[in-house]
């Protein structure tokens, strides 16, 4: 029995210019504009030692918060779809318009206007 034409796509096709180890051009600006930001957080007033120390201590896990959105795949066995791809499809479902059924109506009962 024939089947139907097989379409195979390679795991790693990506429309990206990777540089190193799995990261894109993108993925290191994302890099770089949160460790900007959060110099420009430290750099803010006041400069007391334990403020400075708290300061650190958030920029770090917001470089550790968006390294692991850059580095996590979903699918363990698609490495070309990032967590950021799969949470902006999520979104997107959300957002569309969903298409709901209504019970059919039967031919020989009346509808409700036919009633009165």
């Amino acid at each position: 029995m024939k089947k139907g034409k097989e379409f195979i796509f390679p795991e790693n096709v990506d429309k990206d210019y990777g540089i190193w180890k799995d990261y894109t051009l993108k993925d290191f600006g994302y890099g770089i504009l949160t460790l900007l930001i959060g110099l420009i957080f430290i750099a803010i007033p006041p400069y007391g030692f334990i403020l400075v120390l708290v300061k650190i201590v958030i920029v770090v896990l917001a470089m550790t918060v968006v390294m692991a959105i850059l580095t996590v795949r979903p699918i363990a066995s698609r490495k070309n779809i990032k967590v950021r791809d799969n949470l902006r499809l999520k979104q997107k479902y959300t957002h569309s318009q969903k298409l709901y059924y209504l019970k059919p109506q039967k031919r020989d009962e009346p509808n409700e206007i036919e009633k009165y």
